[in-house]
């Protein structure tokens, strides 16, 4: 299989893309900075990872990434949504600069990823998408307010998928971790600019 997964240079897209390539799958491992892709070379020495440059919020690079693999590749059989931000802070203390940000990374830029893939999906009658969502898209959890909105939102549209594209025999399926420690809350932890 082909699969291209999102967010690898840590946690969970890391964890999926290492095992992935052990299964034997070519592996396209997107990083918003390509620079920071030393963890994944180590660990997959031998395996068939491509590590590529791909920040989700950028038009240019979900397009260019989805036609270099179709052109070497041929075929996108899975893709792993799993490009993420967390926002700490009470709602009311959020910037709309904020709020959005959340949302292009978390959604708009899954979303448009995910359009572009479905094409060769839909015309190979196959396909996966993987949607990773948290548990925060169950449960809002005070002062991760805009967190729990993108992956709620996230949720509805991964159900919505679901039922549009089984009959093109496109699988989506939705991934809700609980906590596990991730450069989420870590390195990449991130406080609304008002909180106090």
């Amino acid at each position: 299989m082909v699969v291209l997964i999102t967010g690898c240079r840590s946690g969970f897209g890391l964890l999926t893309a290492i095992a992935a390539a052990r299964r034997g799958h070519k592996v396209y491992a997107g990083f918003r900075d390509l620079s920071t892709s030393k963890s994944l070379r180590e660990a997959t020495r031998g395996l068939e990872v491509v590590p590529v440059q791909l920040d989700v919020t950028r038009p240019a690079e979900r397009e260019q990434v989805v036609a270099t693999i179709l052109a070497t590749e041929g075929r996108i059989d899975a893709l792993v949504n799993n490009a993420g931000v967390a926002l700490g802070g009470f709602l009311e203390e959020v910037s709309e600069a904020e709020f959005r940000r959340v949302f292009e990374v978390n959604l708009f830029g899954l979303w448009a990823l995910t359009t572009q893939v479905l094409p060769g999906m839909r015309a190979q009658s196959n396909g996966v998408i993987v949607n990773v969502s948290s548990i925060s898209g169950r449960i809002a959890f005070p002062g991760l307010g805009v967190y729990a909105a993108s992956k709620f939102a996230l949720e509805g549209m991964s159900e919505a998928w679901r039922h549009e594209l089984r009959a093109f025999g496109i699988r989506v399926v939705l991934v809700e971790p609980a906590s596990y420690k991730t450069d989420i809350f870590g390195r990449n932890k991130t406080i609304a600019e008002r909180s106090g």
